[in-house]
Formats: C-alpha cells, sequence, structure tokens
C-alpha cells in the first residue's frame, strides 16, 4: 500500500511538472514563406491568449498592427522582456485542430539591421528571451481567463440582483393592489348586505301593503 502512494505521489508529481515549454520552429508568413519563430501549445482558446499577449505588450506601451493571415505586428519598438534594441516583433496564435480549448503561439522577431528572423543560432540572447517570455506565458493567460470569468459572473449577479430587486418592487406594488381590492371586496360586502337588508325591508313593506289591498278589495260592499 505504502508503495502505490509513492508511486501515485511521483505520477502526479510528474504531471504537474509537465508545462508546455516553448521551442524553435518556422510558420508561414504571408508572401515571404516560412519563416524562424518560437513556438509554444498552451491549453487555452485562442481568443484568451491573443487577447493576453495584446495586454502584455500594451502594458510596455506597444500597440500592435493586424498583418494578414492573423499575424499582429510591432515594428521598430522597443520591448524590454526582449531586448534593448530596436526590433520588429510579428506574432500569431492560432487554435488547436484537434482541441477547441488550447492553441499555438508564434513570435518572431528580427533586428532592424536584418531583414532575416532571429534564431538562436543568429540572435541567442534575444531568442532566449522570448523563450522565456513564453514559458512565462502561461499563468497570465490563467489570470486572463479567470479574470473574464470573474467579470462575467460579476455581471450576472447584478443582473440577478437587479432582477430581484424589481420582482421584489413588483411584489411591493402588487400587494397595495391586493389591498386596495380586498378594501373594495370588503365595502362591496358592506354595500351588499346593506341592499339585502334594504330590499328584504321593501319586501315587508310591499308585503303589508298586499295584505291591507287585498283586505280592502274584500271588503268591498257587493
Amino acid at each position: 500500500m505504502k508503495k502505490v502512494v509513492i508511486i501515485s505521489f511521483i505520477f502526479v508529481s510528474a504531471i504537474m511538472s509537465m508545462k508546455a515549454q516553448s521551442f524553435e520552429t518556422t510558420v508561414e508568413m504571408p508572401k515571404i514563406g516560412y519563416q524562424n519563430a518560437v513556438s509554444i501549445d498552451l491549453p487555452y482558446t485562442a481568443d484568451d491568449v491573443e487577447a493576453t499577449l495584446k495586454k502584455r505588450f500594451e502594458a510596455s506601451g506597444l500597440k500592435g498592427k493586424s498583418a494578414s493571415k492573423g499575424f499582429t505586428e510591432y515594428k521598430s519598438v522597443k520591448f524590454k522582456e526582449f531586448s534593448n534594441e530596436i526590433i520588429n516583433i510579428y506574432t500569431k496564435v492560432d487554435k488547436n485542430k484537434q482541441s477547441k480549448t488550447d492553441s499555438k503561439v508564434y513570435i518572431l522577431v528580427s533586428l532592424i539591421s536584418d531583414d532575416v528572423f532571429c534564431t538562436s543560432a543568429t540572435c541567442e540572447s534575444l531568442i532566449k528571451n522570448v523563450m522565456e517570455f513564453e514559458n512565462k506565458l502561461e499563468p497570465y493567460v490563467a489570470l486572463y481567463t479567470t479574470t473574464v470569468q470573474f467579470d462575467k459572473s460579476t455581471d450576472d449577479l447584478k443582473k440577478a440582483e437587479k432582477e430581484l430587486r424589481n420582482l421584489q418592487d413588483d411584489g411591493v406594488s402588487l400587494q397595495k393592489d391586493k389591498d386596495k381590492i380586498l378594501k373594495k371586496i370588503e365595502e362591496n360586502t358592506q354595500k351588499s348586505q346593506n341592499k339585502q337588508n334594504e330590499i328584504e325591508m321593501k319586501q315587508q313593506i310591499v308585503h303589508e301593503f298586499q295584505l291591507k289591498k287585498s283586505k280592502q278589495e274584500s271588503e268591498l260592499p257587493k
């Protein structure tokens, strides 16, 4: 039993340590074909990953420009997490074809003085920084996803609370209407009873006159 527990612990620890790691690859770019890139697979949707990347760059004052084939370009920029030099950055996030919730990130960088995209062989320090950036990206995406879910949950809660207040207000209004109706019913019941008493009294009068009339008719001289 003790061995099983130890093996299970090792297995779980191994799985937890199997975080996605960035790697060098190539990706096809419009008009210029396949170019060197740094890529990583993440267990999040392409929309969430793309939004997170955008926020990371915006935090450093960088605003990307949409390019063709799903690329976003940051031309002639300084991004300290990559380099102190002015560089060109291209990003792309693809949906995982086998999973709707997974995505693949591509980041390409080039020096202003060179039209060729960097590899670890030509720009070792720069590519190392890009790879480290991608390796640290997942918790930022997780936070973004949680924030979106939190904001949506908060909005849903506020909406539900507003609906409850409206229902409670309607309840108060309906209760007032009910009280008015009950009062009208009570008044109507009392008026009906009064009218019934009046009718009975008038019926008695009619009856008495009817008797008197009948008596007088019988006493008429023949």
